[in-house]
């Protein structure tokens, strides 16, 4: 063989060799794709890149001001912001934040708000569930939270929670409570509220209601009345601005106005008659005929005189006084000019 041919063939072995050395060496690389969720919560250091089989790769997720660092989906699991890729084929990695709120708390007069406590409390995970506990001093009563509620459970309720959406500010709200004692004089009683001392926070408007027993009638209240809006009236009200006590006063009912009436009947045709009463009052009508009959529907005095002259020369006269249609009174006379009289006293 020639030397010629011969250094040939020993080039070709040389450059197989070369490319089998190379093509064993080869070191193949893999691409990582990092990303943020929610957009704009955070970020994550290194971004993302191609590296090559076996590197290992430390990424560090870093919040954005309002959020927190949660957990990482994907190629990735784990709570801690810092872990370790080893790059051993693709990997997609998201970095998953979630928002931070603050929760303000105060309160009125009268009480505190024990739970959280009151001041700022920073940096709630979004969905945060917040215990609330307000507690009333002696003399106040809790009325309701007051401020952003809308995330509170119920806010008429001292022991609540309130779950954390936003940054929220709220107050406990209080009111002093004061003591209404309600009382009533002998023949009747309070109905509405009742009798006994009753506890109602400030301002509260309170219906009162009295009711008299038979042969009694309400007079009025008594008592603290400066806020009673009607002090002569059995059905009013009361608002409560201070401790107050009141009474309910009745007193019996007046005897009924008797019913005084007098008649002049007989065969007389017409009579003069003449009315007297106790103060010396006198009244006269001439020629009334006969039967004649009058009615004092309230005849206030004690004494009634009744006298009834006959105007002919014949016939009767007959004078009788009823008191509630019974008969109290009564005499006739007959003949030319005869009088006739009754008289009622009621002592």
């Amino acid at each position: 063989m020639s030397k010629k041919k011969l250094a040939g063939i020993t080039v070709g072995c040389i450059i197989v060799i070369i490319v089998i050395v190379a093509i064993a060496t080869h070191t193949p690389t893999y691409t990582l794709s990092v990303s943020v969720n929610p957009s704009g919560a955070g970020s994550v250091s290194p971004s993302g890149g191609k590296y090559e089989s076996g590197e290992q790769v430390i990424l560090t997720a870093s919040p954005a001001s309002g959020y927190t660092f949660d957990y990482w989906w994907g190629s990735a699991s784990g709570i801690s912001p810092t872990i370790t890729i080893i790059m051993d084929g693709d990997h997609n990695v998201t970095a998953n934040f979630i928002a931070q709120y603050d929760l303000t708390i105060d309160s009125t007069a009268g009480g505190n708000v024990s739970a959280p406590g009151e001041g700022l409390f920073p940096d709630y995970d979004a969905g945060t569930v917040v215990d609330l506990v307000a507690e009333a001093e002696e003399g106040y009563h809790f009325i309701n939270w007051t401020g952003d509620v809308s995330a509170i459970a119920d806010v008429y309720d001292a022991e609540s929670t309130i779950t954390m959406n936003g940054d929220y500010s709220i107050t406990a709200d209080f009111v002093p409570v004061y003591d209404l004692t309600i009382s009533s004089s002998a023949g009747g009683s309070v109905t509405t509220p009742g009798e006994g001392t009753f506890t109602h926070d400030a301002g509260t408007v309170v219906d009162l209601a009295a009711r008299a027993e038979e042969g009694y009638d309400f007079v009025n209240w008594t008592g603290d009345v400066g806020t009673i809006a009607n002090v002569n009236s059995r059905w009013t009200t009361i608002t409560m601005d201070s401790d107050k006590s009141i009474t309910a006063n009745f007193e019996p009912e007046p005897p009924p106005t008797p019913e005084v009436e007098y008649k002049i009947t007989g065969t007389a045709s017409k009579v003069f008659v003449t009315l007297s009463n106790a103060t010396g009052g006198t009244e006269q009508f001439d020629n009334v005929h006969v039967p004649h009959t009058y009615t004092f529907e309230k005849y206030t005095g004690w004494f009634l005189y009744v006298s009834a002259q006959n105007l002919g020369e014949s016939g009767s006269v007959t004078v009788t006084i009823y008191l509630n249609g019974a008969v109290v009174a009564t005499s006739t006379s007959s003949g030319a000019y005869v009088i006739a009289t009754a008289s009622y006293s009621r002592l």
